[in-house]
């Protein structure tokens, strides 16, 4: 665990939960399936975020169509 004291924190993005996927899928391949929810608790955190951004860009796409119509 020390190594993870000096990290600093970042952002998650698509990517880095794609990333831990990964890793976790290798890990269940290795450890069997006592890492499944672990893993599926991260399959749904990236729906949850693809949802959030994809709901967020939806908003912004509205309110630039808004704009333009009033502008």
């Amino acid at each position: 665990m020390n190594e993870w004291s000096g990290r600093k924190w970042e952002p998650v993005t698509e990517e880095r939960l794609l990333r831990a996927i990964d890793v976790l899928v290798d890990i269940a391949k290795e450890h069997g399936p006592a890492f499944d929810p672990v893993l599926e608790t991260v399959r749904q955190e990236l729906h949850d975020f693809r949802r959030q951004h994809s709901a967020a860009g939806q908003v912004e796409h509205e309110a630039g169509a808004l704009l333009r119509k009033a502008g």
